[in-house]
């Protein structure tokens, strides 16, 4: 037996009362603050009750564990509750299966200090109160037991505790306890409180289907591990808990809280899992803090609930200052209000088709590994802010409803968004993207009336590609974005409005718009010139906006097979006529020569006959006619390159090419097609002079108005001039008045020509007059 303090009263067998003694003062972990006398009879052989008795003793006297379990009985009929105090005993395995441990009183069983082989309550009920404070039990059997008053075992040391099936009625208090082997506590329930605060568990902690009840709102209540040691696995698959925290727990080995269903509020603050933490199937119904929990290694969430309670002043689930070491799967998981703030993952990230029901905070959320939002549904604005993403990031197919806020985020391996949906706002202002982004297929839809951008990535530097292939924009914005690598809009869409407004950055970029549509907005060529490829692209309400040279500006833009959706020209017409109305030539760089469609001359012709068209659209005459003259210049190159190269053309082929080719260079040179009213005019009008010339010449030119060469006595140079000019004009009007006709052979020809001439000059006059007069093409 060990004691603290005995006395001997007298002789063996002399004594009436057992001599046994705790001194507190020996004992510097004691609870008791006075010396405790015990209140039992000593054996008539012996100095000490049967509770003190060495087992050396007890054996010597013939007494057994069955006789210490009837006398605890026996002593349970006695009106006076220090008869229930066992303080500092050294008992057997007491027995009792199937018993009902029931006294007169509610007295509570007091074995402070003890030291016990064993307590077996196997299908047995106990209705007093428990109390092994600091006691030493070797094993504690209550499998399938029911105990209906308070329980408090802290700072005990138990080596196998079973309690199986068993049912608590009142609080249990285990706080401090060292579990020196197994811990079977599946299927208990526990109605009130239980505490395992700073407990140690040396061995298997198995609280599988454990159930805990009591009242949510009450923090002290139901089951507390917190600040608990589990040195070896620690199981509570498919637990029932209302509240529980295990705050600052320590978890050695692996944890199993698969399918447990957290019916209060939940904490794990500060806790450490130094093996894999498996909450797979988990449902928290109320609030769950992971404030500053370590996770060395995977965590793992998968298909788990957080549901959160009906109050809305705090998170629902917070992984706040969390530390995942390894992998953090969230996969399937559900969130309602959820915070990730601070958090360090060093591994992956897997958010894979995870719910946020509610705001998700990521603010300056930390991320080595791979981050993945596949299919990942945000209902309501999530922030990124501040963020680092250390390796990839997949956010495939993705759906952000409420606003998305990756403002001063940073990407430092690929970054793919392709095909997710943002139905509202989002924000990538001052974020960083090291290596490619990918964005194809992606809807930033916004809100159709809201007057700002809906999708902003100004600031944003793009060190790598950019890839927004087929993405579909409400407003984008790119005002002080930098381009390092190739930017890709090829087939995007901005429906309503699209601003650029590009930074130089560390190498040449261009911005390819292929096949997109860009139905308003600005595009403002910055201090470096960046190139816009606008192949067949699809442009709307666009001004275009140079903050240097204007005269450079179009230069900067690839207008090929370009669909000019109601463009407005006439905001450009300053720098279309310093350009000579040219738009479709193009300033390349280091980044740009793989184009969708050649700049040919049956190309250029296309692209000015849709800017005339849109020009028409929109009533600008002025760069109607332009482009029309510019369309026709170019259908003649295109037409003499099908003369020069295609060999398989036949003679009659090329007779009509040849006549095309031919019609159009005069329609060129004397009306630029209809385009060019003072050229006819002046062709109209001094080409008979030409003709005057010729007919004064003599020789075969010869007139009756006589030459120069040889004018007559009565005839001065002056008049013959006057007389040939004469004739040649009324010859080309066809007015013929007969007093002076033609003699050289030359003449009678010329004289024949102007009269077809006229007809032909006189209609393209009134055709150029008319088109000028009208505004028609």
């Amino acid at each position: 037996m060990s004691q603290q303090s005995t006395e001997r009263n007298g002789s063996i067998g002399a004594a009436t009362q057992c001599s046994y003694t705790f001194d507190p003062a020996r004992r510097t972990d004691a609870s008791l603050r006075t010396t405790w006398e015990c209140p039992h009879p000593a054996h008539e052989e012996s100095d000490y009750c049967v509770f003190h008795m060495s087992a050396d003793e007890r054996a010597a006297h013939d007494v057994d564990s069955a006789d210490v379990a009837e006398r605890l009985l026996d002593n349970l009929a006695v009106d006076d509750p220090r008869r229930n105090e066992y303080v500092g005993a050294s008992l057997p395995h007491l027995s009792l299966t199937y018993r009902q441990v029931d006294g007169d009183t509610n007295h509570v069983l007091n074995f402070q200090h003890a030291e016990i082989e064993g307590i077996d309550l196997t299908h047995g009920r106990l209705d007093q109160g428990l109390n092994l404070r600091e006691a030493t039990v070797r094993r504690l059997t209550l499998e399938d037991a029911t105990v209906t008053g308070d329980v408090d075992v802290s700072d005990a040391v138990v080596e196998q505790f079973e309690a199986s099936e068993g049912t608590f009625r009142e609080d249990v208090d285990f706080s401090g306890v060292t579990f020196t082997g197994s811990v079977d506590c599946t299927e208990t329930r526990f109605d009130e409180g239980a505490a395992f605060d700073g407990a140690t568990f040396e061995g298997v902690a198995d609280f599988r289907n454990v159930s805990s009840a009591g009242d949510s709102h009450v923090l002290d209540d139901h089951l507390t591990f917190a600040a608990a040691t589990f040195h070896d696995a620690a199981k509570f698959r498919q637990a029932s808990l209302g509240y529980v925290s295990f705050a600052e727990a320590t978890f050695e080995a692996s944890t199993d809280f698969e399918h447990v269903d957290f019916e209060g509020d939940t904490r794990f603050d500060g806790a450490t899992f130094e093996r894999i933490a498996d909450f797979d199937e988990a449902r928290f119904d109320h609030d769950a803090s992971f404030t500053g929990t370590q996770f060395r290694r995977l965590a793992e969430f998968r298909g788990v609930r957080f549901d959160g309670g009906s109050r809305t002043a705090s998170d629902d689930v917070t992984f706040e200052n969390a530390v995942f070491e390894d992998e953090a799967d969230f996969k399937l998981a559900t969130f309602r209000f959820a915070d990730f703030k601070r958090a360090e993952c060093r591994g992956e990230l897997n958010f894979d088709r995870a719910v946020f029901r509610a705001r998700a905070d990521c603010h300056d959320l930390a991320v080595a590994g791979v981050t993945n939002l596949e299919r990942t549904t945000f209902e309501e604005p999530v922030v990124f802010d501040g963020s680092t993403f250390g390796g990839r990031v997949v956010a495939q197919e993705a759906t952000f409803e409420g606003d998305a806020d990756f403002v001063d985020a940073r990407f430092t391996r690929r970054a793919t968004f392709d095909e997710a949906r943002f139905r509202a706002d989002v924000d990538f202002g001052e974020a960083t993207f090291e290596a490619t982004a990918s964005f194809c297929g992606a809807a930033f839809e916004g809100e159709a009336n809201h007057v700002e951008q809906n999708a902003s990535f100004d600031g944003v530097a793009f060190e790598g590609d950019a890839d927004f292939r087929d993405a579909r924009f409400t407003r984008g914005s790119f005002r002080g974005t930098t381009f390092d690598g190739t930017c890709d809009f090829r087939a995007a869409t901005f429906r309503e409005a699209a601003a650029f407004e590009l930074v130089p950055g560390g190498s040449d970029s261009y911005v390819d718009l292929t096949d997109a549509v860009v139905s308003g907005g600005t595009i403002v060529e910055g201090g470096a010139p960046v190139p816009y490829d606008l192949t067949r692209a699809t442009l709307g309400d666009v001004r275009l906006e140079g903050s240097g040279d204007g005269h450079e500006l179009l230069d900067h833009f690839r207008f090929c097979l370009t669909e000019f959706d109601e463009f407005d020209f006439s905001d450009h017409h300053a720098y279309l006529e310093r350009n000579d109305w040219t738009i479709h030539d193009f300033v390349e760089n280091d980044a740009t020569g793989s184009y969708a469609v050649p700049l040919t001359n049956e190309t250029i012709e296309e692209t000015y006959r849709k800017a005339q068209d849109s020009a028409n659209a929109v009533g600008d005459t002025p760069a109607s006619r332009e482009f029309e003259f510019k369309r026709y210049y170019y259908n003649r190159q295109k037409n003499a390159d099908i003369l020069l190269n295609e060999y398989s053309l036949n003679a009659w082929g090329r007779v009509k090419k040849t006549a095309s080719v031919g019609l159009n260079y005069v329609m060129q040179v004397t009306c630029g097609y209809g385009n060019r009213l003072p050229r006819i005019a002046a062709w109209t009008f001094l080409l008979p002079a030409l003709f005057g010339v010729l007919y004064v010449l003599g020789g075969p030119f010869l007139t009756q108005a006589g030459s120069i060469v040889a004018p007559g006595p009565d005839t001065t140079t002056g008049e013959v001039l006057f007389n040939g000019l004469y004739y040649s004009y009324i010859s080309f009007s066809t007015i013929g008045y007969g007093d002076i006709g033609p003699v050289g052979w030359a003449a009678k020809l010329l004289a024949a020509s102007q009269g077809m001439l006229n007809g032909l000059f006189f209609t393209l006059l009134t055709f150029t007059l008319f088109k000028r007069v009208l505004g028609g093409s």
